[in-house]
């Protein structure tokens, strides 16, 4: 049995290597891929936050610059004032020079003068700004209880002349002697700034906000009319990221829009303010998400076509090991054949001389003692003919009568003689197909088979009442059908099952053998010459066989398409 082992043992590995090789395979693309995808985000991450960086630094150097000239503006204003200390109520010329350098500031809306009692005394707006007290302003109020404020910049206010934002910047005005004789102050427009940043024509999720050091924001593009002024000193950004470093980039969730987004922040120097720039992570990631899924269509795409070329490879090996495995039973059975038809046919000339002297001398004997005797003889030398026919026909030597036949009629000629064969232990059924196909076959040695399965179905029956069922139908066999088939093609089936109690797998194996038998005195041949003859007639055999539940021998003959 080693040879079966080492059969087995072969066919599991030309099964099973192929198909390990391309799921190996396929795990390393899949994960090469991944390992690829995931360091091309980290990529794409980072050209992100270097982006977000450089727009924060280049936002942060223009917002310095833009503030710096108001407060070149200022300076000049407060000069102006201490040189002409007795000027009188808006004066026009000095109004229109307020005027002129207000045009060349386009983010100025409007420039001031506030004197000690908090009424204005120059305005650009003049005539159309109201005579209101503007002494409770938070501005006003800075500069006239610290003399040593120099720059300030107020939270965003609403205008009392024009009912809009704007962020003040101011600085005291003193008399010669150093007494306080009011402000400056420029009117900024918040708005400016989130015009300028659309300008940059960012993504739609994408923001750029301008903070007061102290966390209150003064202006924010997408803009958002109800959070100007409000305050976030208890963001991660005021809390934790801005007393750590003046600039720096991270990602975070937006406290305003609970965006994930790449955010970088500039503190500008000299001033009290902060530019935070934050890229949507999800818009960042479009890029790298369409070559993902590109990279992964392909990658699936390429391991479909490794697993279909796998299962062709792992087909094709277990064809080829059959193969091998069929040539080699082919040539044991070719080896064991010729010599049994070498025995069979010397040991077939010597029973004939032997019942042909036998026959004469029985013909001529008288004696009632010596009769008996000499037919007993004659039956055993015929029985050894038979045994002599039955190696011929397993070794594929005896010539055969090839023709069309309908199965089923010869079948239906042989159900007395069938049931007469089993009628010791078991009970035969037949099913037989009307409408089978012709095939080609010997009629002779069909019926031999037939009384073979019989036989060997009635004995496993014995002990007990069993029943033996006898099936003829057309088959149709291809590459899906199910179960222990022949090669595909249209065949007739021929049945003969029974209930006894079945055989276990590894006498499944070996029962077409020759010689090989669990019966006491049986010769091992029945089977083996019914295998013999349904091959030579280019057919096929198969056995279903469970302990417990009884045997079902098919015999496969191919439609003779000719007929």
């Amino acid at each position: 049995m080693r040879w079966r082992h080492d059969s087995i043992t072969a066919r599991l590995f030309h099964r099973r290597v192929p198909l390990l090789v391309c799921g190996l395979g396929v795990g390393i693309a899949f994960v090469a891929t991944a390992l690829f995808e995931w360091r091309d985000q980290v990529r794409t991450l980072a050209a992100g936050r270097t982006m977000a960086a450089t727009v924060a630094h280049v936002l942060a150097e223009q917002t310095a610059r833009s503030f710096q000239a108001v407060d070149l503006t200022l300076t000049g204003i407060v000069d102006a004032l201490r040189a002409a200390p007795s000027l009188s109520l808006h004066d026009a010329v000095f109004e229109e020079t307020l005027r002129r350098k207000r045009d060349g500031l386009p983010h100025v809306r409007a420039l001031f003068v506030i004197g000690a009692d908090g009424f204005i005394t120059q305005d650009t707006d003049h005539p159309y700004t109201p005579r209101v007290s503007l002494a409770d302003r938070p501005y006003f109020e800075v500069h006239a209880r610290d003399p040593e404020v120099g720059l300030h910049i107020e939270r965003p206010l609403v205008s009392r002349s024009v009912d809009r934002w704007f962020v003040s910047m101011s600085r005291r005005v003193d008399t010669r002697d150093g007494r306080f004789a009011g402000i400056a102050v420029a009117a900024v427009e918040p708005q400016y700034f989130g015009r300028f940043y659309e300008l940059l024509r960012l993504s739609a999720r994408d923001n750029i906000t301008l903070f007061l050091a102290d966390g209150t924001l003064l202006a924010r593009n997408p803009h958002n009319n109800a959070i100007i002024g409000r305050s976030f000193a208890d963001s991660e950004l005021f809390l934790r990221r801005l007393p750590a470093a003046r600039d720096a980039t991270y990602t975070a969730v937006s406290p305003v829009d609970g965006v994930e987004r790449v955010a970088s922040y500039r503190r500008l120097s000299d001033l009290p303010l902060v530019v935070l720039v934050g890229l949507d992570r999800y818009a960042l990631l479009a890029p790298w998400r369409t070559r993902a899924v590109a990279a992964f269509v392909a990658t699936v795409s390429i391991a479909l076509l490794v697993c279909a070329l796998g299962v062709v490879f792992a087909r094709a090996a277990r064809q080829r090991a059959a193969a091998r495995e069929r040539l080699a039973e082919a040539e044991r059975l070719e080896s064991l054949g010729r010599l049994a038809a070498g025995v069979a046919h010397d040991f077939g000339n010597v029973l004939f001389t032997i019942v042909a002297s036998l026959d004469s001398v029985r013909r001529f004997a008288t004696d009632d003692k010596v009769g008996p005797v000499l037919d007993r003889a004659l039956r055993s030398a015929k029985r050894g003919t038979e045994l002599a026919s039955q190696l011929l026909a397993f070794a594929r030597k005896q010539p055969l009568k090839i023709e069309p036949v309908s199965v089923t009629e010869l079948a239906s000629g042989l159900t007395d003689f069938l049931r007469d064969a089993a009628s010791s232990w078991a009970d035969v059924a037949f099913d037989l197909s009307a409408d089978v196909w012709p095939c080609r076959l010997d009629r002779a040695q069909f019926g031999v088979a037939l009384l073979n399965l019989t036989l060997n179905a009635s004995q496993a029956c014995s002990g007990r009442r069993g029943r033996i069922r006898l099936v003829t139908i057309n088959v149709r066999v291809d590459e899906a059908s199910p179960g222990n088939n022949p090669p595909p093609g249209q065949y007739v089936r021929v049945t003969v099952q029974d209930d006894a109690a079945g055989m276990p797998p590894e006498v499944v194996r070996r029962v077409t053998e020759p010689f090989y038998t669990t019966k006491s005195g049986g010769t091992g041949l029945g089977l083996s010459q019914v295998y013999g003859f349904v091959k030579q007639v280019g057919g096929e055999v198969t056995i279903d066989s469970q302990v417990g539940a009884g045997t079902s021998v098919h015999l496969f003959f191919p439609r003779d398409l000719a007929a």
